[in-house]
């Protein structure tokens, strides 16, 4: 049975592997996860009220490579005099947590895996290309059947 798998890029460049929602283009995790962020993304008209100095633009903390990157953009800020030395004491202090959270995650690229070409919406979020599928296989009942033909046995 082949089912779609889901369409968001990873930071790394990796394609979720998670099959999609039905008639979704993400999975169950990265479909909540961008509904949750969807008040956090600023608009064109937002963009003309934002603070320097208090506002940033960082991605979804979902893996070590979205951490780094968060890092990267939250110190050159400050280093660029964009962003208050408290908010970025605070900021560093969650990418800190966020980081020992992810220590633990070790996923690493595989070059036939990265995504080369991508579609974005009209929201300005970059897809993987539909088509790709997912070869899930059938549960096999006969194995469970030997298995049990077997303790029945002993």
């Amino acid at each position: 049975m082949q089912v779609p798998i889901c369409r968001h890029i990873k930071t790394n460049g990796l394609q979720c592997q998670a099959p999609s929602l039905n008639q979704r283009p993400y999975c169950y995790f990265h479909n909540r996860l961008l509904q949750r962020h969807t008040s956090f993304r600023h608009t064109e008209t937002t963009r003309g009220y934002l603070i320097p100095g208090q506002h940033l633009e960082l991605s979804a903390l979902e893996d070590r490579e979205s951490v780094q990157i968060a890092l990267s953009v939250v110190i050159n800020a400050l280093a660029t005099g964009q962003l208050d030395t408290r908010r970025a004491t605070a900021l560093l202090y969650g990418l800190q947590l966020a980081s020992m959270n992810a220590a633990n995650l070790h996923l690493k690229p595989y070059a036939p895996d990265i995504i080369r070409s991508i579609a974005s919406t009209p929201d300005g979020l970059d897809l993987a290309e539909p088509g790709t599928m997912l070869d899930l296989s059938p549960y096999d009942d006969e194995d469970e059947d030997e298995d049990e033909e077997e303790e029945d046995n002993r």
